[in-house]
């Protein structure tokens, strides 16, 4: 009798030890599937297949490009900005000026690794040229940082393609439908009063950067696309390297380019030096844009208009360039358009005041 109360007991006891087991394996098991359902596979708009967390809230993005998009789309989930805030402090919301400066991929701010990972983001998003070589980088950077790289268009003619694709990626659909749809109208009116002006009439010009305007952008970038959309030429020629963002040139260089226009990135002289001498230099004065008096500023703020960097600000850009250029052609009403974009997209109430130091040096007097 004793012997059969033993084994009984015996039998139970491994009894319960089998069931504990196969229920732990069954709770790990459990564990790990959740764990895969908290990533998902996308393809980026490099054609990459990416892993990613399904919940994403705090991205870093590797340039200004990437930044100042995803602050006009959801600025909640910026885990910082590349370099501080400057002169475009104003313009941004309070809540956002003492986001950690994280630095750029390139450039004079480069990233600190420790930093950018001690802010613990969920995903890095690339954003500008859609090529092999900034493809390679991608991988580069995701080996780097162990953190999902996202490449995101950053070409003007696909801006609400990008507001789409992240829109649907951070789960801010309605965001990025309102700033896809905007960008789409602006850009199909422009491209449509584009293709009224006739080879024969399309102005050439030289767009300025660098300390003595000697530094340019060629075509073939998404640096200078502004240029092409609205019709005109850009003087520097064909890109021959996908690589060049920037080429020094000579001043004989601009003058047997002879452009009728010239535009000036700011960016480079707050006291308007470069706009100055190119004006009342005569070592400038041979060219026809400088006799005719058509040189003028770039337009800055909250960021650059053009290419410093080209961000979502290109939208104005167009819209400016494209008057300047052609005014019978554009007849844009800029003050308008300048309100309802800084409401739209950094819900900011632009003043009279603001926007007549903007256009100081940007405009036909």
């Amino acid at each position: 009798m004793l012997l059969k109360k033993s084994l009984f007991f015996l039998l139970c006891f491994v009894t319960i030890v089998v069931l504990s087991s196969c229920s732990n394996t069954n709770s790990e098991e459990n564990q790990v599937v959740e764990k895969e359902s908290e990533e998902r596979i996308i393809e980026d708009m490099a054609g990459r297949k990416v892993s990613i967390p399904t919940d994403i809230n705090r991205i870093y993005t590797i340039n200004e490009i990437g930044t100042i998009f995803l602050y006009t789309l959801a600025p909640e989930k910026l885990a910082g900005w590349n370099s501080k805030l400057g002169s475009e402090k104003p313009f941004i919301k309070e809540e956002f000026h003492d986001l950690p400066v994280l630095g750029r991929w390139r450039g004079p701010d480069s990233v600190n690794i420790e930093e950018i990972l001690g802010v613990n983001p969920d995903i890095i998003i690339n954003m500008g040229d859609v090529s092999e070589g900034y493809i390679s980088e991608s991988n580069e950077m995701e080996e780097l940082f162990g953190v999902p790289v996202i490449m995101v268009d950053g070409s003007l003619t696909k801006q609400d393609e990008a507001y789409l694709f992240l829109g649907d990626l951070l789960g801010v659909k309605e965001r990025a439908k309102v700033l896809a749809d905007y960008s789409r109208e602006i850009l199909d009116r422009i491209e449509q009063k584009a293709k009224s002006i006739q080879p024969s009439e399309k102005l050439r010009v030289y767009y300025a950067a660098g300390t003595e305007g000697l530094e340019t952008v060629p075509m073939g970038s998404i640096n200078t696309e502004i240029i092409d959309v609205v019709g005109g030429i850009n003087v520097a020629g064909s890109n021959l390297n996908e690589n060049v963002r920037r080429m020094q040139v000579s001043l004989e260089h601009v003058i047997d380019w002879n452009p009728n226009m010239i535009i000036i990135s700011s960016s480079f002289s707050e006291n308007h030096e470069v706009y100055h001498t190119i004006l009342s230099d005569r070592s400038w004065s041979h060219i026809d844009a400088v006799q005719n008096q058509h040189v003028y500023e770039i337009p800055y703020g909250p960021y650059d208009w053009f290419n410093g960097p080209p961000s979502v600000m290109r939208i104005m850009g167009l819209q400016w360039l494209g008057n300047l250029l052609y005014p019978n052609v554009y007849d844009i009403d800029l003050k308008k358009e300048l309100i309802d974009f800084m409401k739209v997209f950094f819900e900011y109430e632009i003043s009279d005041e603001e926007i007549n130091a903007l256009l100081e040096r940007a405009v036909r007097q």
